[in-house]
């Protein structure tokens, strides 16, 4: 019976970890569109448009239009 718990309890850190490895990859590449200058679907062009950002804050302000 300790065995199979320990099991599970393996089996779910490992889906665990697997599934931050996707989140960590999804952002990633969200990421680079946001720093090679890709806009999402849906925003507007030419407002506040940045030539380049140097950290977080620009690129969330990019992102948000502020």
């Amino acid at each position: 019976m300790a065995r199979d718990i320990n099991n599970k309890i393996e089996r779910l850190k490992d889906l665990a970890i697997n599934r931050c490895r996707d989140r960590i990859e999804r952002v990633k590449c969200k990421a680079k569109e946001l720093l090679n200058g890709e806009r999402p679907k849906g925003q507007n062009e030419g407002k506040n448009d940045y030539t380049q950002p140097y950290g977080v804050t620009s690129v969330l302000k990019k992102r948000h239009e502020l």
